[in-house]
């Protein structure tokens, strides 16, 4: 009745809960322990074919079974265990046949592997265990009960020369009873009790995949609603500038002086490049997004690049009358990504130009540490607040800002640097003090520790 008991409860919980390949394993060696113990309770009315031989092939077959259901509760299908367990039913039962009428004999073989294949699932379910603790109830049970079989089994060895009969009742069999009922209802409460802890890790895991998403979806959001103000407002400005400044100048082209024309040429020409840099950081800015950006590592003389991003930010640095000092102390040799390491130059020398005051200085220097190379960017312009640092490198909280010649400001161009340093392996800071200029720092790992 037990056994109809367990059989009816997990194919329950198989139907209605737990579909899993490993229940129904369970279940099969549930069902074939029943037979067996049916066929051996008839043994009076059957021949010695069904209620020995086909008996003992269903009761080895179902510790198998039984063992290989629980060992499973990972879902993960251990082939080699399968076919180790195969064989091993198959030897057990070969062992069974070869022993003929020795009835002591026979019940030994049946000890013997049920001790095996419930030690290895104890094995099993021990090691790997995981976050869930009802595997190390049922290892404990399996142990005891593969322990108390190997004793079982010694003791009717030892009493190997008087005949053995166990429907006779001795004291170690009715033991085995007992136990027997306790190990096979402590197994089922337990794994009822593992797919049930199971669920609850699962219902976490997702709760946790809830969350993640809902935090994607929230900073997807704050990307749109960014993507759309650039869009609407800071990219029509800059176009605005340019097209009011160029129609003054065709209006009044023979009206202005040279040095005035210049003057309204320079500051369209600073537009233009300020609105192509804003261009340039929002197409990439929208690749990241769309996770299009591939960071693709080599070897980098970083004088090399430095030096090419200062040449193109001369003309900025003359309007401005800014000076840019950099002196190259040593060569050193990055692992990186030259179009992520250009446009972090380019925007954190750009972000520096930007907020210096005229006259201003620019200083770019390298450090080498053991393992990374780090590059600094200081200027002795405006600098920043606490609050400005705290939200420096979030899209959600970003804040455009002008610059001391009422440059505009986009808010991107931090956002990609921190997100290309990190890519490449590296970190991005700043120190800064208002009225007093920032300190940008990152850094980037040596070509000599990535080989």
């Amino acid at each position: 009745m037990n056994n109809l008991f367990i059989i009816a409860l997990f194919t329950y919980q198989y139907f209605y809960h737990h579909k899993k390949w490993y229940l129904s394993v369970f279940i099969i060696g549930a069902v074939f322990q029943t037979i067996a113990l049916i066929l051996i309770g008839n043994r009076n009315h059957l021949s010695f074919f069904y209620s020995v031989q086909i008996s003992n092939l269903f009761l080895i077959s179902s510790f198998a079974l039984t063992s290989f259901g629980l060992l499973s509760f990972d879902g993960k299908l251990r082939k080699k265990t399968l076919w180790l367990f195969g064989i091993f039913t198959i030897l057990f039962y070969s062992s069974f046949l070869a022993v003929g009428n020795d009835n002591a004999l026979r019940i030994t073989i049946q000890i013997i592997a049920s001790s095996f294949f419930y030690g290895i699932g104890a094995f099993y379910l021990f090691i790997n265990k995981g976050k869930y603790k009802f595997p190390i109830i049922l290892s404990i049970v399996l142990s005891s009960y593969s322990i108390f079989q190997v004793i079982r089994a010694s003791v009717i060895i030892l009493h190997s020369g008087q005949s053995y009969d166990f429907m006779e009742g001795s004291a170690i069999d009715n033991c085995y009873l007992i136990i027997s009922l306790f190990a096979i209802s402590a197994s089922s409460i337990g794994l009822i009790m593992l797919l049930k802890e199971i669920d609850q890790k699962t219902i976490l895991q997702k709760n946790a995949i809830i969350q993640k998403d809902k935090l994607e979806l929230e900073e997807l959001n704050a990307t749109k609603d960014k993507l759309f103000s650039i869009i609407g407002h800071d990219l029509r400005s800059p176009f605005n500038g340019i097209m009011g400044f160029l129609e003054l100048l065709l209006e009044n082209i023979k009206k202005f002086e040279a040095e005035k024309s210049e003057k309204y040429l320079k500051l369209t020409y600073l537009s233009a490049k300020n609105t192509f840099n804003l261009l340039d950081n929002l197409l990439n800015w929208a690749n990241s997004q769309t996770k299009q950006v591939y960071c693709n590592p080599q070897k980098l003389i970083l004088s090399s690049i430095i030096q090419g991003i200062i040449d193109l930010s001369i003309s900025n640095t003359k309007i401005k009358d800014i000076k840019l000092h950099y002196s190259q102390s040593e060569i050193i040799e990055v692992n990186a990504d030259e179009n992520m390491l250009t446009l972090i130059l380019r925007n954190l020398i750009s972000n520096a130009i930007k907020f210096s005051k005229k006259g201003g200085n620019i200083k770019i220097s390298t450090n080498v540490t053991p393992r990374l190379a780090e590059i600094s960017i200081s200027d002795d312009g405006v600098g920043m607040t606490k609050e400005t640092l705290e939200k420096l490198f979030d899209i959600s909280k970003n804040t455009t800002s002008c610059g001391t010649e009422n440059e505009k400001g986009f808010g991107l161009g931090l956002i990609l640097c921190k997100e290309f340093v990190e890519k490449q392996g590296g970190n991005i800071w700043v120190d800064s003090e208002l009225g007093k200029g920032s300190d940008f720092k990152f850094t980037l790992p040596l070509y000599s520790v990535c080989l």
